[in-house]
């Protein structure tokens, strides 16, 4: 660690003048931030509501890029040949509640279930054409809000630079991916679990944690990465009040469902009992010939999720300058979904605020972002040529494609510890040129020890 350089600060608290790329971006909306402005001035109150209102454009573009199946439709394969296709638009024409026969409960963890349900019962009844486009509308509303949310809760996280948070807020990969299935809800509510762990309000991070597990899986990721940190700093007490809260909440989301007469387990045993799917490294084994089963893709899914955890214990018993949060939970992240049962297109959703929160430069954000969009169209063209259609991608391109996206998901997590020790660097400068003095001596003395602290995660020395 050493203190961060001029350029990096100006990178970090004025992205516009400190990136190349981000100032050329900045062109559309009156240029960068000039030399004589005063930084900061107005507070995270005015970058929040900037990147809040640019993050809606954001969306709105998702909503362009979807015209065609606005126009006419979501039906496939016509959906998928124009690369439009959406979840939120299907699927509208079952009566009852959320888990109901054919009902959001067989596929969506309970809390997305009830928030489907609850949009559906927005609409009026039917599920002709305007009936798919007012539901599309509102859940557009509805996606746009989750996205200022967890901008909002970004940014609060990022002290004196805010507008890193616009990694969330204006990321290509929301026009693509934004519109596909309401993903926004859960990544919305684990970044406010985890501006609640960092402002240590435990209890409260249990709840939207606990909430966010209920929406979708993920999350549980964050959860174990916060409990690895919690582990080493030695909050212990805080660690179980997150537990704890977090622990209610899930049994409480579970208790509704089956008040409301639903299975809420009926989702886990259908993903259970389904085979590799799209975007999965396990899917593009059975291209190949090679026979996954339902069973052998749980259990290779099982073990993403061991080797998360081990990746991540044998992380922290490093000092703990050298392993902030944030890059930790971002790596115990992709290892899952990468190894994941499948691997879609808007699980992208979930990289935005950990790459505000590393401060990952906007050049190797767009690179990333590319890889996605181009996956995006090559899966929706392989799956419309897998439905019979006599023109298409042929499996050995959309085969490259994916081991592409695989490769990029990895160099993110691997960039991040770089560029977070760079964001840790510029809020903390004394503790870097301390960290760096300790370094100089431990090595004169031929001391190499990380520290028993550590070592005490993982039962023994390191």
């Amino acid at each position: 660690m050493t203190p961060s350089s001029p350029e990096d600060n100006l990178r970090l608290t004025v992205p516009s003048r400190g990136e190349q790329v981000a100032g050329w971006a900045t062109q559309v909306i009156g240029g960068p931030t000039g030399r004589y402005a005063a930084v900061g001035r107005r507070g995270i109150s005015y970058a929040v509501t900037v990147l809040s209102a640019l993050a809606s454009v954001m969306v709105a573009l998702g909503v362009g890029q979807k015209t065609y199946c606005v126009k006419n439709g979501w039906s496939a394969p016509d959906s998928l040949w124009r690369s439009c296709y959406s979840d939120v638009a299907v699927g509208l024409n079952v009566d009852g509640g959320p888990w109901a026969k054919g009902g959001p409960g067989e596929n969506q963890p309970v809390l997305t279930a009830i928030l489907h349900w609850v949009l559906r019962k927005v609409v009026p009844s039917g599920s002709g054409l305007p009936v798919q486009q007012y539901y599309f509308a509102i859940c557009a509303v509805v996606v746009a809000l989750l996205v200022a949310a967890t901008v909002i809760a970004t940014a609060h996280l990022l002290r004196g630079t805010p507008w890193l948070a616009a990694h969330v807020a204006l990321s290509p990969v929301l026009i693509t991916a934004s519109l596909i299935s309401l993903e926004m809800f859960g990544v919305a509510l684990a970044t406010f679990g985890f501006l609640f762990w960092v402002r240590e309000r435990p209890a409260l991070a249990g709840i939207a944690l606990g909430a966010a597990t209920m929406a979708r899986s993920y999350p549980l990721v964050i959860v174990a990465a916060i409990a690895l940190v919690a582990l080493r700093d030695r909050r212990s007490e805080a660690l179980a009040r997150m537990l704890g809260a977090g622990t209610v909440t899930a049994v409480a989301c579970l208790a509704v469902a089956y008040l409301a007469g639903g299975d809420p387990f009926t989702v886990y045993r259908n993903w259970n009992a389904a085979g590799p799917g799209y975007g999965s490294p396990w899917f593009l084994l059975t291209l190949l010939k090679v026979d996954v089963d339902p069973s052998a893709a749980t259990w290779l899914a099982v073990f993403g999720w061991l080797l998360a955890l081990l990746v991540g214990a044998y992380l922290v018993r490093r000092p703990a300058h050298l392993t902030p949060l944030a890059p930790l939970a971002l790596t115990m992240l992709v290892i899952v979904c990468v190894t994941g049962k499948s691997f879609p297109v808007q699980q992208a959703l979930w990289i935005l605020p950990f790459l505000a929160l590393t401060a990952f430069r906007w050049r190797e954000h767009l690179v990333w972002a590319g890889v996605e969009i181009v996956t995006f169209v090559i899966t929706m063209l392989f799956i419309a040529t897998r439905t019979g259609g006599v023109k298409g991608v042929a499996w050995q391109t959309y085969l490259i494609f994916v081991v592409t996206r695989l490769v990029a998901w990895v160099s993110v997590a691997w960039i991040s510890w770089e560029s977070a020790e760079k964001l840790q660097d510029h809020h903390d400068p004394e503790s870097a040129a301390e960290a760096d003095r300790q370094l100089v001596a431990d090595l004169a003395h031929g001391n190499f020890s990380t520290g028993g602290d550590d070592s005490e995660i993982v039962g023994g020395p390191a």
